[in-house]
């Protein structure tokens, strides 16, 4: 990878280990679907804005069912269950949920596409699932009932990002990275208005200045901005070099709590997050066995 790109890398890295430390802060004055649909709506505006400058042709249309799909279980619903997370645990367990979504990419690859699983992968799930237990049994947050629930809701995320990666590569491959990521993002924002709605006037009568700003950051810099580097850097690397800011996500998310949050970072964290960054890396490098449907059946999910 070039000096530049590396510079890209660790800059994507930064921006999207703020995302949890910004729900963190949002989450508890706008509710998890107010948040969830400002950061969607200003996404959408700056993501829009981007693909007029590159002249990308949105197609709605002919692309109105994929960006739906992929709204709905790429930013929709990860990012309220992210949303509603952050109200009970701490940044650094959103984030090494959040890479563990390769691991359930793998595992859609297997229910959804035909692939075996072959041992390796299955190694991935089993070892990601000892980290997520390290990190809740001996992490610093007592593992109480909404603790272990907020787990489970950025552990809901994950299976839901790899739902989407699987169902792009089956449904909706032809169509532009831009494009997708716009017209996604818009189609999730529509979906999650009447969610939304009811939060509003308590965000009226409740909200600071902070969680604006973090609203704010969260749709233009960490989903807009973050989304147009990476589709850079897939272009110029490569998706397998691209996904590797998997591995840095969670460090960054850490010390950007620890720094402005005072987030404590144990030596369960460390563990934790270590187990489940080795299974990420297993799930990526292994390749899947031979399909067990003929390859026509792929085309008909």
């Amino acid at each position: 990878m070039s000096s530049s790109n590396i510079a890209k890398l660790l800059l994507l890295a930064a921006i999207w280990g703020t995302s949890f430390m910004l729900m963190r802060i949002a989450a508890p004055v706008f509710g998890p679907m107010l948040t969830t649909f400002g950061r969607a709506s200003l996404a959408t505006l700056s993501l829009l804005a981007f693909a007029r400058v590159r002249g990308v042709s949105l197609q709605w249309r002919q692309n109105w069912l994929p960006y739906l799909v992929i709204g709905v279980f790429n930013t929709a619903l990860p990012f309220a269950l992210f949303a509603w997370s952050a109200l009970h645990i701490p940044s650094s367990y959103m984030a090494t949920m959040n890479s563990l979504a390769p691991v359930f990419t793998a595992m859609f690859g297997f229910l959804l596409m035909g692939e075996r699983l072959s041992l390796l992968r299955g190694a991935a799930f089993v070892l990601g699932l000892v980290g997520v237990a390290v990190l809740v049994g001996i992490g610093p947050a007592p593992a109480d009932f909404l603790v272990i629930a907020g787990v489970l809701a950025a552990m809901g995320a994950a299976v839901s990002y790899g739902f989407a990666a699987t169902f792009t590569r089956i449904r909706a491959g032809g169509i532009s990275p831009i494009a997708m990521a716009t017209g996604s993002q818009f189609a999730a924002a529509l979906c999650l208005l009447p969610l939304a709605a009811p939060s509003v006037p308590h965000a009226l009568e409740a909200g600071t200045v902070p969680a604006l700003l973090a609203v704010l950051v969260l749709g233009v810099v960490c989903t807009g901005i973050a989304y147009a580097l990476f589709f850079q850097l897939i272009a110029a690397e490569g998706a397998t070099k691209a996904i590797t800011v998997t591995f840095l996500v969670p460090m960054t998310a850490s010390l950007w709590a620890w720094l402005l949050l005072d987030e404590p970072v144990t030596l369960g964290t460390v563990a934790g997050i270590a187990i489940v960054l080795v299974a990420t890396a297993t799930a990526l490098r292994a390749k899947p066995a031979a399909s067990v449907k003929p390859p026509q059946a792929k085309a008909t999910v």
